[in-house]
Order: structure tokens, then sequence, then C-alpha cells
């Protein structure tokens, strides 16, 4: 029987970090970061209820379930589907701002309760009953923001930062929460740590959460690239932590995942409504973001030049961090082929619509 990674001594993990990482190609602090993410998906499906209830997406299921990007993610978005959260929740489209507002203020009431009474003392109960140090704590969102409600994962690391890294991968773990949607399509999917493959002596967190389909992922990142875009920032108007998105719908480009999600139109209809509905936004004017308009050969992918210079700064961080393996581009190849991808998408959007 396999020893478990938590039974080894520190010193024992740190060496055992270090083969795999030889074998691997990935920095060992990025490894043994991998591990308390997939604890973390692992710790959230011990509850049959809670498999059924939640939905792993964004990036981080992109490298971890289906191996469509070759990037290390070390956060964990979920979606809990919204008929758990709110079972009388009406999802037919909005009348009204007002109406979408109110629904919009309600799920996020709920969901921030759900997460203080569900998630957080069953990590803290699990963390306990491994015997490991871990500090949980929900994350105070900045004031003046509409942000999910997020529980962070402090853990102490045995493997420092390279000294090139910039402190640009951190010992923590976000667990970011939404339940907007019911997370549909998605399908239950294993996922392993990277460091198993190559230990294979040593029982490792598992995890096989619903996962949501690649497709509709892609949509919701290229959504919100495109309100960066009209915006000239990304949220709060930093550039830092951000230019992997593009990365990512790079590399979804690649696999041939845009194409498919831009000629589902009942997908990107529904991903477009969602986003009207609970994720309503403005461009730089102020005038409201039409996601009909978005998905139907308006999609802007290319940042304007003003926040340029910031993100191209975050992708030399990132990339200099070992989070990338494989064929890098540039900074500015990478903006040439979202160019092309922006024009793909909407010449197909429009042939289809």
């Amino acid at each position: 029987m396999a020893e478990s990674w938590f039974a080894l001594s520190p010193e024992d993990q740190t060496e055992a970090l270090a083969v795999a990482a030889a074998e691997s190609g990935w920095p060992a602090n990025l490894l043994e970061k991998d591990i308390w993410v997939v604890w973390a998906l692992q710790t959230l499906g011990t509850e049959p209820q809670l498999l059924e209830m939640l939905t792993f997406k964004g990036g981080t299921s992109l490298s971890k379930a289906y191996g469509l990007i070759d990037r290390f993610s070390e956060d964990v978005d979920r979606t809990l589907n919204i008929h758990h959260l709110w079972p009388e929740v009406d999802l037919s489209p909005a009348v009204n701002p007002s109406q979408a507002a109110n629904r919009r203020k309600t799920a996020d009431r709920k969901l921030k309760q759900w997460v203080r009474e569900i998630p957080l003392p069953l990590l803290q109960e699990a963390s306990a009953a491994a015997g490991v140090t871990l500090e949980l704590a929900l994350e105070q969102p900045e004031a003046g923001r509409r942000q999910p409600p997020t529980i962070v994962i402090h853990y102490q690391p045995l493997i420092p930062a390279p000294d090139n890294s910039s402190g640009y991968v951190r010992p923590t773990v976000r667990l970011e929460f939404g339940a907007h949607s019911t997370g549909e399509p998605h399908g239950p999917m294993p996922i392993n740590c990277e460091a198993a493959t190559h230990l294979a002596m040593l029982d490792f967190p598992t995890a096989r959460p619903l996962v949501m389909d690649a497709r509709r992922t892609f949509l919701e990142k290229a959504a919100a690239i495109h309100v960066a875009c009209r915006r000239g920032r990304w949220g709060s108007g930093e550039g830092d932590r951000y230019s992997r998105h593009w990365y990512d719908l790079d590399r979804l480009a690649r696999a041939g995942i845009a194409e498919a999600a831009i000629r589902d139109r009942s997908l990107a209809e529904e991903v477009a409504q969602h986003k009207k509905d609970f994720w309503g936004a403005t461009d730089a004017d102020g005038q409201p973001i039409n996601y009909a308009q978005v998905i139907n050969g308006e999609l802007q992918l290319v940042p304007t030049a003003a926040s340029r210079e910031a993100l191209e700064a975050d992708y030399r961080a990132m990339t200099d961090s070992g989070m990338l393996r494989g064929e890098i581009p540039s900074f500015l190849e990478l903006l040439e082929r979202i160019a092309l991808l922006e024009q793909q998408c909407n010449a197909i959007a429009r042939s289809v619509s």
C-alpha cells in the first residue's frame, strides 16, 4: 500500500518534490502548490451532495482536467448550481435592469452565507483531521467592488520560490465561488496531482468533480476579455495576474475549442444572457456592454494601448515564474494570434447568426 504524502517528514517531502521537479520540468514550488489545489478539490468532493452541486471551471480545469493548456494553474474556480442554492429562482431573461439587479443581489447574499456555512467549515475540519497546518480565511473584498466570495488557503511552503520568480506564485490557494448558473454543460473528470505521475510509491490527493465543458469556459473567458478591452483595464484597473487569460484563449483556439464554442449558438446565447443578467458591465464611456452583439460578430479580444503595457509586464512575470511549459510565445506573438482569433471568431459568428 502506498504511503500517504502527508505521512512523510518535511525532509522527505522536499526530497520527493525535487525528484518530481527534475522529471516533470515544473519548478518544485509549483508542484507543492498543486498538491494543495487537488487537496481542496478532493475535500470539497467528500460529500456526494457537494459533488452534484459544484462545477469546477476556469483555467485550472483546462490544465488539470482537459490538458488543453500547458500552464500551471494555481487557483480553483467553482460554480454552485444556482438551483441548489436558490430552488425557486427564475432564470428566464430579466424583463428589466431592476429585476436583474434584485436577482444578482439575492444570489450574492445567499452564496456568501453558503460559503461561510458549508465549504469553509468543511475545509477547516479536513485540515484538522489530516494533521496539516493551514490557515483558512474568507477574503475581504475591495471596497466598492462586487467580487465572488473566496476562501484563501495559506500553507507553509516547503520549497521557496526561485529567485527570478519575483514572488509571482504565492503559497496560497484561492477558492473562488460563483452561483449564477447551473454550471452546465459539465461532466465528472479525474483530477490528479502532477507529482503523483513521478512518485508512484506515494499516495496523493485525487478528485473527480463535475468539470465545465471547455467550450463554455472559452466563451466566459472571451466575454470577460471583451469587457476588459472595452474598459481599457481589467477588474480594478491593474494588469497584475491577468495575462494568463489571453494565453488560455490562444491555447483553446489551437485545440479547436474556440471555433466549436462560437459555432454552438445555443451555448453562446446562454452565456451572453447569463452575463447580461448577472454580470452586466459598461465600457470606458459608461455604455452598457451588449453581450448579444458580442457573440454575433462584435467580439474584441485585442487590448487597447493603454492596458497593453501592464499586461505585457504581467505576462513577462508569469513566464519568469515557470508557470508555462512547452512552446511559449512572446507577448507580441501572443497578441498577433489573439488578433487573428478575434477576426476568425467574428467571421464565424456572422456566418452562423
